[in-house]
């Protein structure tokens, strides 16, 4: 017996400080959109390697070169210097320009109360650093999140870095100002930017979100969208006009021609408070039923009817998750649990026994469960697993050594169902008829007292809550939806314990791989025969699903 342990990777400082450098061909697109005359005030809070100085520059270049007599201004912050100088450089290209330029060596949340003090901006522009909420540092943090209270929001320890940049970028800029920047494509539906796309609704009259069906930015698989919102108001209002575009990638884009002509042509939609962006790239039918739909009589939200918590949090699952030969070899059935760990394995609305069985064949499929033994007691083999485990360095791992007992995993218990956390191509509610627990790769639900399981778990197989899946969740790139709890317990759900639905049959059909006849069957009985949908609508909302999962799917890198 011995065992290799290998930890997740260590973060890079490229992943640490967000700096994932704008295409040049979106920089530019961005600032020939935003500078109209060559007078404008214009801020980049967040330079880089001025990818967007450069392409101000140019349009500046390009209006003096027109005639325009350019007496604009630049103001550029970045926390790396040596970055900053390389901004500053790209402007001595252009020799010709009258323009004043200021160049600021900071935090941008360290440099924005000097920047609200000042005169504000015709023009903000930029790629906000893509950092995760994890790598925000801290005191970072409590200076952004001091000015986003100041500033009439309230930001959560959750929030990606990047929302808190656009969030202020918004208060500097000057009334009928513009604001165009790259933004992740997650701004769309993730709750923590829900109050950001509220503010750019109420304080811009007009709104423009460009989308890629291809993943633009080379290095990552971080799906983004261009943000380019216009007409700042000096009030608030209860909407804006916004429009949606979707190009294959960026040369597509560049060869679109004028923006203007562009949206004369496509449908105005509008957002309401609390409304995910997603569906706003639907067609005019598909978002008109999808929008309908899931505000009729009858549906509930999951988090009504269950609890989504996260699977178990190991803290090194090639070391605490078991194959079968091993737990054999090791006489360690007392002292384990079966587990499921991949969504692939969760075919149907149900995991039996059976299911298990075969799962265990090919995978780790154990979970080693110490907590209420005494190291003293344990057979000698499992004592020298766990010196395995240290030698190996596991012990050291933040989530185990910050444990009472590092080989102790905390939450253990079997929940009445799993839901997939990251989707491929449908979400699935399985009832855990194998009393197996789940890593954190799959949510755990647990009913509540009344609720039918294997009833729920067959509804929620409809055209609504499939095509609400894909607004609530989030892709990050390469295909995968994900849904976090709370995400999850957002989920319409058309549930009512007398609905007549044969969920051996859901069971079955989805055994079989045929998807659509299930959805079919539960569309029609329940959505249709139980609440009444009209079919047009039961339609729109197939279709509505239809769009989003194969406009995620079909993302591709370039």
């Amino acid at each position: 017996m011995s065992g290799q342990f290998s930890s997740k990777e260590q973060a890079t400082s490229q992943k640490l400080r967000g700096g994932y450098y704008t295409p040049d061909i979106l920089a530019e697109y961005l600032a020939n959109w935003a500078i109209r005359t060559g007078n404008e005030r214009i801020l980049e809070p967040s330079c880089g390697d001025g990818s967007f100085v450069r392409a101000a520059a140019q349009r500046f270049h390009h209006l003096t070169q027109s005639g325009n007599s350019t007496t604009g201004s630049l103001t550029g912050v970045e926390l790396q210097h040596s970055e900053l100088t390389k901004a500053a450089d790209s402007l001595a290209t252009y020799p010709d320009l009258d323009i004043t330029s200021e160049w600021i060596s900071a935090d941008f949340f360290e440099a924005y109360g000097t920047l609200k003090e000042s005169q504000k901006f015709d023009v903000v522009l930029g790629n906000p650093p893509f950092i995760r909420f994890q790598y925000f540092e801290e005191e970072s943090r409590k200076r952004a999140f001091g000015h986003l209270r100041k500033a009439g929001y309230h930001p959560t320890k959750l929030a990606n870095a990047w929302a808190a940049f656009a969030q202020l970028s918004i208060e500097l800029v000057a009334e009928n100002g513009r604001l165009a920047m790259v933004l992740p494509a997650e701004i769309l539906q993730v709750t923590y930017a829900e109050e950001l796309r509220e503010r750019l609704t109420k304080k811009f009259a007009h709104i423009v979100l460009i989308g890629f069906k291809k993943l633009v930015f080379p290095d990552i698989q971080q799906e983004v969208l261009l943000l380019l919102a216009e007409g700042k108001r000096s009030g608030i209002a209860d909407e804006s006009d916004i429009h949606t575009i979707e190009f294959l990638d960026g040369n597509e884009l560049i060869e679109a021609g004028e923006l203007d002509n562009l949206t004369a042509h496509i449908p105005t939609k509008h957002s309401r408070t609390g409304m995910k962006w997603t569906s706003l790239f639907l067609s005019g039918d598909s978002f008109r039923a999808l929008d309908e739909a899931q505000s009729l009589p009858g549906i509930v939200p999951l988090g009504e009817l269950a609890n989504v918590a996260v699977g178990i949090v190991t803290g090194r699952n090639q070391f605490f998750v078991l194959t079968k030969a091993l737990r054999d070899e090791m006489g360690a059935g007392d002292y384990t649990i079966p587990l499921v760990g991949r969504t692939a394995a969760l075919k149907s609305n149900t995991f039996t026994p059976a299911d298990f069985a075969s799962y265990r064949e090919t995978n780790p499929s154990y979970l080693l469960d110490l907590n209420s033994h005494e190291v003293q007691k344990l057979p000698t083999i499992l004592k020298d697993y766990l010196k395995i485990g240290e030698k190996n360095g596991v012990h050291q791992g933040y989530k185990c050594r910050i444990r009472k007992r590092w080989f102790d995993v905390p939450s253990i218990y079997i929940p009445d169902a799993f839901l997939f956390r990251q989707i491929h191509r449908y979400p699935l509610l399985v009832v855990n008829k194998a009393q197996a627990v789940s890593t954190d790769t799959i949510h755990r639900v647990r009913f509540n007292d009344g609720v039918n399981g294997d009833l729920l778990a067959a509804v929620t197989f409809n055209s609504l809550t499939l095509a609400w899946a894909e607004v609530c969740g989030r892709s990050y790139g390469g295909g995968v939806l994900e849904l976090e709890p709370n995400e999850a317990k957002q989920l319409p759900i058309p549930y009512a314990s007398d609905i007549q639905l044969d969920v051996e049959k859901v069971d079955c059909l989805l055994r079989a791989g045929k998807y659509e006849d299930a959805l079919d069957y539960v569309d029609q009985t329940v959505l249709i025969e139980y609440f009444g949908f009209d079919k047009c609508i039961v339609r729109g909302v197939r279709n509505a699903w239809i769009e989003l999962r194969d406009r995620r799917i079909n993302r591709k890198p370039q």
